[in-house]
């Protein structure tokens, strides 16, 4: 029926009506509850490369007599791919079993690296288990077969787009089954060093980690790149949904370590036996909507199988304690009340599944759920499922559409729309939905069908259940309280009929769900949503031991999470930079730090270590901490002289920011640049060197100037010119490296770095701050807070390469061109400010002219 103008109108007005006051209802939900989503919801730390590798560098150092560290490669941009071989060294390794744990899957999926790092851990803790392991077998773990993912990237490739888990690179699989040889193995020197592993040892069982993360957020959703507290998600013991064949070939051993979680207190999903569905074959194709999704594939474990008959399996990490657990125990399995049911029955009424989310059958009586199975199995193919992405503790969804209205409703590009579509289906019952999804930290509706696939469904292929519907969501805590369930934003209560049912069974709360024939035949779309309050506290977030964390300044770093983190300013991965922005309307001053490491190590992580970022930010200046291409990159490029990429990304870098000045509110005039070591000589070269802005660059970012209102450097080297640095400190041995002279150690490198002196000079010139210094610089300051003596330039210096004589040397060239500059060591009996954040912070705030 047709509706004429007058109507159309109407209707029209009505929906931006409806429209309107959603918005502001939502805008007042969003209000309340944003400081209770930022609490509940803290984002967790990220661990770094530094954390990394200091963390095991710490084991091998605490455990001689159990760990051995070994690179078995080096992964993109230069990062070992390491393994840790732990075993009791006392004990022969003749009669010892050998398990080898990997991490296929890591970058994105970080919670199977940090699940290897804790069952590193507890591997080499007292446990009477552990102690028995260390004796009896080889543990040889891999944590992040990926460095550049994990650390870098959040995607699963590498440098050269090869996956390492399913064995793909550009061209599609890598592998040649048949040979169980690699193409192209100079691409993939991660899956190169795990295959070396295996040849070596040829262990009895291979373990792959796998877990939660970032790797189904788009690039514009990333963020800081940190994943949150309460982010969980279906467990997985012994295979993987994608492949029925990762799996133990013996059920038992899988039961075992299910049973061994559950009595932690993790249960896990079992995949195709939870479902209740059978696996693929080539003959079975005509029957798949009633078959298991996953399907038998070759993927990199299974070479350790065809090659040595490795018992292989697979596992996905929730909680790193949980994985440490699963790895123990037996789990038997009886004919009688299925180990997750309330009635005596065999497993057959689960119709349909989606991640651990089911539609089941309906009834109190076997022969009630026989019709309503037979039904609801007959029609489960025009079903789509669905849930709130990522899960999260405290909450549980599950979405199930039946009808094409309803499947275009839940085809929504954001949760915005589908709140709106909701509306149209469920009037104002829609507002408890809306509430439920504002109160939490979701990203998405996450549906089994494509969206473009559910638009385009056909009214007549709409079902109708006759015989009732249930479904069951499974919480995973012994005893949720406050429980609050819905089904289309109406309250359910307890019912066997006409409600919900909540027990506790198989490591999990059984909630389920019933939906009698008279409400199922009314509708298309059941969207359950559930609210609890979990028992117990379980910490997620694995954390570096106490001494790493506190030399590498973590809680510091936590407690002031980046605004941005790893945002890009060139196509090296080392290009990047953290943000910090400060609370303004208007323009804020910014502090442009650079780490040190000799040009050649550390990260931008390393700010937490040397300033304050609290209190710039609680001073109204905003912050970018920047990485830049190293020494070791110059030269894997043959760049002469390396120094000059480091350099001249610094100057990239700060260019870049103030092209985003007016977006991220930054005064272009109040940047202050600063450094530790190699850093502050950066930021000093950049203070003193002219402008390095290109005004008619057809790169916009190039344009920018490079000019700073301060800089600042604690322990910088003020000149890299050899001969002068050995005048004002005669036992100086710094900078050979810079100008790709190699060494094993520094005099290796200074000795013929000062011989070539001469033929260099105009490069060392050229790189070196005094050289540039002019009476139009801004004002410096310079720390040394480790020179125990006063300067005496032609005195040997404990620490030359960090001696307050060189900023002795820069402060007299620019006093003498009437550049402020000032120095500070200790025992000065100066009254100026003593550190780079006084100093940057009073500048950065002054309202006087430079």
């Amino acid at each position: 029926m047709s509706l004429n103008s007058s109507q159309q109108e109407f209707q029209s007005f009505s929906r931006l009506l409806t429209v309107g006051f959603l918005l502001l209802g939502a805008f007042c939900v969003t209000s309340a509850n944003a400081q209770e989503k930022r609490q509940r919801y803290a984002p967790m730390h990220r661990l770094t490369w530094q954390e990394y590798e200091g963390t095991l560098q710490y084991w091998e150092t605490k455990f001689p007599q159990w760990v051995t560290l070994d690179s078995r490669g080096i992964s993109g941009q230069n990062m070992p791919v390491y393994l840790v071989k732990i075993t009791d060294n006392s004990v022969s390794d003749t009669d010892k079993q050998i398990c080898l744990v990997t991490t296929l899957h890591c970058g994105p999926e970080r919670t199977g690296s940090s699940g290897a790092m804790a069952f590193i851990e507890w591997m080499l803790s007292d446990d009477p288990l552990a102690a028995e392991t260390r004796r009896r077998q080889i543990i040889l773990v891999m944590p992040v077969v990926n460095p550049l993912a994990l650390f870098h990237t959040d995607r699963w490739r590498n440098e050269y787009g090869v996956e390492m888990y399913a064995g793909l690179d550009r061209k599609g699989k890598l592998w040649d089954v048949k040979s169980l040889t690699i193409r192209n193995p100079q691409d993939a020197p991660e899956l190169v060093a795990v295959l070396s592993v295996v040849d070596q040892y040829q262990p009895e069982i291979h373990a792959d980690f796998h877990g939660t993360g970032l790797q189904e957020y788009p690039p514009e959703q990333l963020g800081s790149r940190r994943t949150y507290h309460g982010q969980i998600m279906t467990e997985i013991t012994g295979s993987a949904y994608s492949n029925n064949a990762l799996r133990p070939w013996d059920w038992r051993v899988t039961e075992a370590m299910i049973d061994a979680g559950n009595a932690a207190g993790f249960p896990s999903d079992r995949f195709e036996a939870d479902a209740q569905r059978t696996f693929w074959g080539a003959e079975l194709a005509p029957l798949g909507t009633k078959l298991w999704q996953g399907k038998p594939m070759f993927y990199t474990q299974h070479y350790s199988y065809a090659k040595y008959h490795t018992m292989i399996c697979t596992h996905e990490v929730a909680w790193e304690q949980s994985i440490v657990a699963r790895m123990k125990g037996l789990l038997k399995i009886g004919n009688k009340v299925w180990n997750d049911e309330r009635q005596p029955s065999y497993p057959v009424n689960r119709i349909k599944n989606f991640v651990g989310h089911f539609v089941t059958a309906y009834g109190n009586t076997a022969a009630d759920r026989r019709r309503s199975r037979v039904e609801l199995w007959s029609k489960q193919s025009q079903f789509t499922l669905g849930f709130l992405y990522p899960q999260t503790d405290g909450r549980a969804s599950l979405v199930c559409a039946t009808t094409a209205a309803a499947k275009r409703a839940v085809a929504a590009t954001d949760l915005r729309e589908l709140q709106l579509n909701l509306h149209d289906q469920f009037g104002d019952d829609a507002g408890n939905i809306t509430k439920f999804i504002e109160a939490g930290p979701e990203i998405k509706l996450a549906m089994e069908t494509p969206a473009s696939k559910l638009l385009t469904a056909k009214d007549s292929d709409d079902v109708k259940i006759d015989n009732g519907i249930s479904f069951r969501l499974r919480l995973p805590y012994r005893k949720p309280i406050q429980l609050d369930v819905r089904l289309n934003g109406q309250a359910l209560k307890p019912s066997a009929t006409d409600g919900y049912e909540a027990w506790f069974a198989d490591g999990f709360t059984q909630l389920h769900v019933n939906v009698p024939p008279a409400k199922a035949s009314k509708t298309g779309l059941y969207f359950i949503t559930c609210g609890y309050e979990p028992d117990e506290f379980r910490p997620t977030g694995w954390m570096p031991p106490a001494a790493v964390q506190q030399r590498f300044a973590t809680a510091i770093a936590d407690a002031s999470p980046a605004t941005f983190t790893d945002v890009p300013y060139g196509d090296h991965f080392r290009q990047t930079m953290d943000v910090w922005l400060a609370e303004s309307e208007e323009p804020t001053p910014l502090v442009f730090y650079l780490h040190g490491g000799g040009w050649s190590a550390q990260d931008k992580t390393d700010i937490h270590q040397h300033l304050d970022v609290r209190g710039f930010l609680d001073a109204g200046i905003s912050v970018a901490s920047v990485n830049y291409r190293l020494l070791q990159d110059a030269n894997a490029a043959e760049i002469q002289p390396p120094v000059q990429w480091p350099l001249s990304d610094a100057a990239r870098a700060l260019q870049f920011l103030r092209s985003k000045a007016s977006q991220w509110k930054i005064d272009k005039a109040r940047i202050g640049a600063c450094g530790v070591s190699a850093g502050g000589c950066s930021s000093l070269w950049l203070a003193m060197h002219d402008d390095m802005a290109e005004s008619n660059s057809a790169d916009l970012i190039s344009r920018e100037s490079t000019r700073l209102w301060c800089a600042a450097g604690k322990a910088p080297q003020t000149s890299l010119d050899p001969q002068q640095a050995r005048e004002w400190i005669p036992n100086y041995e710094y900078g050979g490296r810079a100008f790709g002279f190699a060494g094993a150690t520094r005099p290796d490198s200074f000795a013929p770095f000062l011989v070539a002196r001469d033929a260099l000079l105009p490069q060392i010139q050229r790189y070196s701050p005094i050289e540039h210094a002019s009476d139009d610089d801004p004002r410096i300051f310079m720390e040394f807070p480790a020179q125990d003596k006063a300067p005496v330039p032609g005195e040997r210096q404990s620490d030359p390469t960090h001696s307050a004589v060189s900023g002795l040397m820069l402060q007299r060239k620019l006093q003498a061109l009437g550049v402020e500059a000032d120095l500070r060591y200790p025992g000065d009996s100066q009254t100026s400010d003593s550190t780079m954040q006084q100093f940057l912070t009073k500048q950065l705030k002054r309202t006087d002219l430079k």
